[in-house]
């Protein structure tokens, strides 16, 4: 070929590098001040172990690092008309919901102006859980869990699985005798450690009752039921024989108090005590007494008389006396009676004071029930008056750690990450920006390798010099 050729070639080369790239510096120019972004994609490969989440945010943290390196070595520019300083953007396949620390430190690359894409791989949208205990000695565990439609729940303790459902409705419910903590429900890839409520009640009652059958057997009956009782029994405007240890009505020592008869109490006390959060349970005549009239939930009016033979049937307390109530305007039923007149009496009724709770039900002489119902008469009255006090006393509840700030924390792991993070992205290669494997992808704004500016430059300038070197060699200027 002719050297005159190759030389001409050359420099059409030179010079063509170097206008592409003043077309390609003022393209950038343009883009920058369309606002048209220049970022980078920084992708991480999805890893679906327990750890994921942890491996993920030290990805991150290197990513961070990197791009500090690299900004200190090429100079921070300045924002061009105010705008903000581009950076790369991060983005997270997440297998599993992470813990508290790690969606902190997810959060806080967020806030420090690091663009951040996160992609839902936990299945766990649509997620809440609760566990409670009745504060009554041995009461069960009742598990509650609200999830979306199509996600399998597997419920877990300490000791291994309890149980599963593969296909669970909106609100599933486990109640269980006891659990070795932790307890968990695990949906998908993602599990929620519950607390579990310790068993019974550390709390007293106090039985204020006058001597006779009906305190004798509701003393006993609570007691059966794993209750430390105190009592006081009057037996005359000043006489009195005690059960246990009566002290001073406080919350820290009782966790309610049970009447039972029309007899004279303080009632100025019971109001302090179930103002600061204490229980009382208002049984027959106790519905009666004038100084609990600004407590009760209903008041008595006019008695209802037994059902001959109803203590040996499956209503057995349609065999009591038992009063008709007017309702007071807040309280609530909770629970009902057939009468026989063809409608339901309230049997249970409670409304809210202060902090604590009045639970009243309208039967007299309730012993009767134990004493000459059916076989099972003394284990159903026993429970009936046990379940009563267990609605007076406020359920067992651990509380979950509160966030330190305005998110909400471990009560919600998978809310506090959007709160934190932001709504995921589509788990499509779309979102990546390429295909879903390799480490760093394009993004809109970047340019090829060959048409960057130094691979321009460094091109003109080889090819310039090769043109002046071969005129050189050939003794043309």
């Amino acid at each position: 070929m002719n050297r005159r050729l190759v030389e001409r070639l050359c420099r059409l080369l030179g010079v063509l590098a170097l206008l592409v790239a003043l077309v390609v510096h003022w393209r950038a120019v343009r883009a920058v001040d369309a606002g048209v972004p220049t970022r980078r994609v920084v992708r991480l490969v999805e890893d679906a172990g327990p750890d994921s989440a942890g491996r993920a945010l030290a990805a991150v943290r290197e990513a961070l690092l990197a791009g500090a390196a690299n900004a200190g070595a090429a100079g921070a520019a300045e924002p061009r008309d105010g705008q903000a300083s581009r950076r790369d953007t991060l983005a997270l396949p997440l297998a599993t919901v992470p813990d508290a620390a790690v969606r902190a430190g997810l959060g806080s690359v967020q806030t420090s102006g690091v663009p951040l894409l996160w992609l839902d791989g936990t299945m766990a949208r649509g997620v809440a859980a609760s566990v409670t205990r009745a504060a009554v000695p041995g009461a069960p565990l009742d598990v509650r869990v609200a999830a979306s439609a199509g996600t399998s729940l597997t419920l877990t303790d300490a000791g291994g699985v309890l149980d599963s459902v593969a296909t669970p409705p909106l609100v599933t419910t486990w109640r269980l005798r006891n659990a070795a903590p932790p307890l968990r429900v695990r949906q998908g890839r993602h599990a929620i450690s519950l607390p579990v409520p310790d068993s019974g009640a550390a709390r007293r009652l106090l039985v204020l009752a006058e001597p006779g059958w009906e305190g004798k057997f509701v003393v006993a009956a609570l007691e059966e039921a794993g209750w430390v009782v105190d009592g006081t029994l009057r037996v005359s405007p000043t006489g009195r024989v005690t059960i246990g240890a009566p002290a001073r009505l406080d919350t820290a020592r009782y966790a309610a108090v049970v009447v039972t008869d029309s007899m004279a109490v303080d009632g100025a006390a019971l109001r302090q005590f179930v103002a600061r959060g204490g229980g009382l349970l208002l049984g027959g005549d106790a519905l009666r007494i004038p100084g609990l009239a600004a407590l009760r939930p209903a008041r008595a009016t006019e008695l209802r008389g037994a059902i001959a033979g109803g203590l040996l049937t499956s209503s057995p307390r349609s065999g009591l006396e038992a009063w008709e109530l007017a309702m007071a305007s807040d309280a609530l039923v909770l629970e009902t009676d057939q009468s026989d007149h063809g409608h339901d009496e309230p049997a249970l009724v409670a409304r809210r004071v202060g902090a604590g709770r009045v639970v009243a039900m309208p039967y007299r002489e309730s012993w009767r029930w134990r004493m000459q119902g059916s076989d099972d008469g003394m284990a159903a009255h026993r429970a009936w008056w046990q379940g009563a006090v267990a609605l007076a006393v406020p359920a067992v509840r651990r509380a979950m750690p509160m966030a330190p700030d305005r998110y909400p924390g471990d009560r919600a792991p998978y809310a506090d990450l959007v709160a934190r993070v932001g709504r995921p992205a589509p788990a499509t290669r779309e979102a990546l920006g390429g295909d879903a494997g390799g480490d760093v992808g394009r993004g809109v704004g970047d340019i090829p390798f060959v048409l960057r500016p130094w691979v321009l430059l460094l091109t003109a300038l080889l090819a310039l010099l090769a043109e002046w070197g071969s005129r050189r060699l050939r003794g043309a200027r």
